[in-house]
């Protein structure tokens, strides 16, 4: 269970509104890793067990559903099949969930760190973070990323992107929230201050912590 699950932060629905491109000039470059289908799985038997899981998968188109019932962490699959999982997770489960898509972003976080940190440390945290940009195309094919530390925190910018979504983005604020949750923090704050969804150039994600 993601520790953002029993945190404030996740109380609040995302905004979902913007502009969603699903596989841009070359639907070669659209893909990200199996991974991210594997930490959705889990999320889902973690929270509405066996026949919830079979109920959203029933919903999923046949490429999606694959991806969803075996996911292999190291294959790539594509970046619409991803959206398409995450809005149908969305649907399904707001009403019990409202910032479930955040939370589907946490469950990627927890699986990626798998361990909870005693106290925080901000210097691993920056380090974890900025690995994070410099590992970027091991988890996807499109765009680029670079992070910067803050005075209070951290911020990633994401540019040259050529397929993105609002649910895409939503599930981030998750990830970084319970990345830094599992550093030690207990008040941890991201808001995506540009988003390529509404014209901007970059997706921006502002980062503090205490």
């Amino acid at each position: 269970m993601s520790l953002l699950a029993n945190h404030k932060a996740a109380t609040h629905p995302p905004r979902l509104d913007g502009k969603e491109v699903l596989v841009g000039h070359d639907p070669a470059v659209a893909k990200v890793k199996g991974v991210m289908f594997g930490a959705r799985k889990q999320f889902l038997l973690d929270n509405v067990g066996e026949p919830g899981f079979k109920a959203i998968l029933e919903k999923l188109t046949p490429r999606t559903r694959g991806y969803v019932k075996t996911p292999l962490a190291s294959s790539w699959c594509e970046f619409a099949s991803l959206v398409e999982l995450d809005r149908t997770i969305h649907n399904e489960l707001k009403s019990a969930y409202p910032n479930v898509l955040a939370l589907i972003g946490a469950a990627s976080a927890e699986l990626g760190i798998g361990r909870v940190y005693r106290s925080l440390d901000s210097d691993e945290l920056v380090n974890f973070l900025a690995n994070n940009a410099q590992f970027h195309d091991q988890y996807q094919k499109f765009g680029s990323v670079r992070f910067e530390k803050t005075p209070n925190g951290a911020r990633m910018i994401y540019s040259n992107y050529p397929c993105y979504s609002p649910i895409y983005c939503a599930s981030a604020i998750g990830y970084f929230q319970e990345s830094i949750l599992r550093h030690g923090a207990t008040d941890p704050h991201v808001a995506e201050t540009k988003c390529q969804c509404l014209g901007d150039k970059t997706c921006t994600f502002e980062m503090t912590w205490r």
